[in-house]
Parts: C-alpha cells; sequence; structure tokens
C-alpha cells in the first residue's frame, strides 16, 4: 500500500482514539462525583489502557498488506479485551469510591499484567510464523527461478532433441519439493552451478552437452528430492 495511504491511515485512526479518549474524559468528570484516590488510581489504569490499546492495533498492523493484517488480528482481539475489562474495572470502583485502595490496584494491575504477558506470547508467535512464511517463500522464490531460467532455455531451443530435454527438465523442476533444508544446500549448489553450465551449452548450440547437462539436472533433483524425503 502507498506510504501516503498508509500515513493517512495512521492519523485517521489517531483521531477517532483522540475523539474517544476526549468523550470518555467528559463522561468520566461529570458521572463520577467522588474524585478520590480510587477514582485517579482508577482514572490512570483507563487511561493507560486507551493508549495500550491505541498502540497495540498500531503494532499490529503496522504494514498494511494481507498477511500482516491476518497475523495482527489476535493481538488487536486481545487487547480489545483488555481494553474493555480495564474500562469496566476502573469504572467499577470510580462508582464505589469505599472500596480498599489495595483491591482497586490488585485488580487493574493483574489485568495489565495478564494482558501484557498475553500480548508478549501473541508477538512471539506471530513473529514464528511469519519467520517460517517467510522461510518458505524464499525457497519457493529460489526454485521458480531455477523454473524460469529452465523455460527460458526451452523457449529459445531449436534442437529437438534438446527442447524435448529442457521440456522434460522443466517438469521436473516444476513438480519438485519447494521446501528445503540445509541437508540439500550442496545439492542446490550444484543445481545452480549446472544450469549455468547449461545455459552456456544452449547458447553455443552444443547440443549433445546441452542435452547431457539436462539429463546431470534430472539426476540432481532426483537426488534432492530424495534427500528431502529422507530428512522429513
Amino acid at each position: 500500500m502507498p506510504r501516503m495511504t498508509e500515513k493517512r491511515t495512521g492519523t485517521m485512526l489517531g483521531l477517532i482514539y483522540l475523539i474517544a479518549f476526549g468523550l470518555f474524559n467528559l463522561i468520566v468528570f461529570l458521572a463520577v462525583p467522588v474524585k478520590g484516590d480510587l477514582f485517579w488510581l482508577s482514572y490512570i489504569f483507563m487511561t493507560v489502557a486507551f493508549l495500550v490499546q491505541m498502540g497495540s492495533l498500531f503494532f499490529a498492523f503496522k504494514s498494511l498488506d494481507v498477511e500482516s493484517a491476518f497475523f495482527g488480528i489476535p493481538l488487536a482481539s486481545l487487547s480489545l479485551y483488555y481494553f474493555f475489562a480495564a474500562i469496566f474495572a476502573g469504572g467499577v470502583f470510580m462508582l464505589f469510591p469505599l472500596a480498599p485502595f489495595a483491591l482497586a490496584l490488585i485488580v487493574q494491575a493483574v489485568i495489565l499484567g495478564v494482558y501484557a504477558i498475553v500480548a508478549i506470547l501473541s508477538v512471539m508467535g506471530r513473529d514464528a510464523a511469519q519467520d517460517a512464511n517467510d522461510h518458505v517463500k524464499e525457497h519457493v522464490t529460489a526454485l521458480r527461478t531455477m523454473q524460469v531460467d529452465v523455460d527460458m532455455l526451452l523457449a529459445a531451443a531449436q534442437d529437438p532433441g534438446v527442447k524435448a530435454s529442457l521440456k522434460k527438465l522443466s517438469d521436473t523442476v516444476r513438480y519438485s519439493d519447494p521446501m528445503s533444508t540445509p541437508a540439500v544446500a550442496d545439492v542446490e549448489s550444484e543445481i545452480r552451478q549446472a544450469i549455468s553450465e547449461l545455459r552456456i551449452l544452449c547458447e553455443n548450440n552444443q547440443t549433445e552437452g546441452a542435452i547431457l547437462a539436462c539429463r546431470q539436472l534430472e539426476m540432481l533433483f532426483l537426488r534432492r528430492n530424495q534427500l528431502l524425503k529422507a530428512s522429513k
């Protein structure tokens, strides 16, 4: 999404929270006649709830692409539950100013602490899932790049034998396991080198060498797939 759109969205969200916080202050200061220690304690925790809710939403959707939004949903939901719990608890203690100060402090601190712990776990889970997803994308992209290289050679090939060998190799690459592990790192390095050599052979119209290179690549992909299967 364009940077200006992200900035505009962030500004609008900030304006919404500012209006909501203003209405909150208006209601609280007009509706609560007694403003003792419990009032100010609860007011501080409720204000923190507003700040945490706003910060959690911005952090959860700091990038507005679909993937980030999906992973940000759990954190946004948790912050909303915390917000309503904090507002409810604070409102109760504001309306009952004779409640023990220690009880009000403990209840509201526990609500904030529990949310903080769960939010940290949520962020850790989100980051782990995104890292795993990025890892998959990286290796899928690498395999698709090999696919494109072979398909370009296939499109440019004139000799029927070379064309048939490249077509078979293209299918092998297409249906190979897109995942990767350290166990196949050496084989993948050999594959990349072999594709570079195949490109040179095709460009120099070395028919027999190109066909042989295709067969060698077929064997390398077969070995790669067998190693991947054995490592799972």
